[in-house]
């Protein structure tokens, strides 16, 4: 490990907020490092250069200080986080091997471990100096738990097997990353380039993790997602239809109508066939 471990992290700010939309509208940054661990809701993380870190309730995530960022998320579900702000001499060397992306491909126990430690932190939290200076050294080892996880997935990533060992993490980062994006114009071949998994690999995936191709995947999640607004507002219908990622709307009708049994105007006035005489649609027996 580098020499940054011999200074531990210090802590400036630790507090559960509930964020306003204004920081998913417009790049903000901070002074100081920033740990972001997910209670409740789920965003999207914006950084300057453009790459993007979908997380859940139950996730980590990182930005470095000064780092320019918007935090991109549905207003009307809201999104409520664990923010800690520090500071830490040599945190540089630190983020040459720690990032976003490692800290999404955390395995099920070092995730369990960490949810432990930031429970333990905020339990303890009061913000007097004697307590500061012990959760320094709790953040200190949350920190070195995140170091030691990117180091076996360095050393893992050099052996043959590399590839299937990574690929449920891959489709669970796909699947995130859909949840957050669907709603703008996305293709396989963009998937698996951000990915770095090849077009036809992935396509297979999606087959054998969700058992339907990724056009249809992606379909569906865009109609779940107009379903609920139907359900929740009153916009238009082609509103309805951009913002779910439909950019045509006569389209967006009629892929609805044969998935529901309904126009979306219809839907939302409640005038919805039963599954039976919807099941019978499809089937040509009505």
């Amino acid at each position: 490990m580098g020499d940054f471990w011999h200074q531990p992290p210090r802590i400036l700010e630790f507090r559960v907020r509930d964020y306003e939309n204004i920081w998913s509208e417009h790049r903000h940054s901070a002074r100081h490092i920033e740990l972001i661990y997910v209670l409740e809701g789920k965003f999207t993380l914006v950084l300057s250069n453009d790459l993007r870190f979908p997380a859940v309730a139950g996730d980590f995530l990182l930005v470095p200080a000064g780092e320019t960022h918007r935090d991109v998320f549905e207003p009307s579900r809201g999104l409520r986080v664990l923010l800690i702000q520090f500071e830490w001499e040599g945190a540089e060397t630190f983020f040459e091997l720690v990032n976003n992306r490692t800290l999404c491909d955390l395995d099920f126990a070092t995730r369990a471990e960490a949810m432990r430690r930031i429970d333990f932190l905020h339990d303890k939290w009061s913000g007097d100096e004697m307590s500061n200076d012990n959760l320094n050294i709790q953040l200190y080892g949350l920190l070195a738990l995140f170091y030691a996880s990117a180091e076996r997935s360095n050393t893992r990533a050099s052996g043959a097997s590399a590839l299937k060992r990574a690929r449920p993490d891959v489709m669970r980062q796909v699947k995130f990353y859909l949840t957050q994006n669907y709603a703008s114009p996305v293709t396989l071949e963009q998937l698996a380039r951000r990915f770095e998994i090849s077009a036809a690999n992935l396509s297979r995936l999606f087959r054998r993790e969700f058992g339907v191709g990724f056009n249809r995947y992606l379909t569906a999640l865009r109609l779940e997602s107009a379903m609920a607004l139907l359900n929740s507002t009153t916009i238009p219908v082609s509103e309805v239809a951009l913002r779910c990622g439909f950019s045509d709307s006569s389209y967006f009708i009629r892929i609805f109508r044969e998935h529901f049994g309904a126009t979306p105007k219809n839907y939302r006035r409640g005038d919805r066939p039963t599954a039976a005489t919807a099941a019978n649609k499809k089937t040509g027996t009505v």
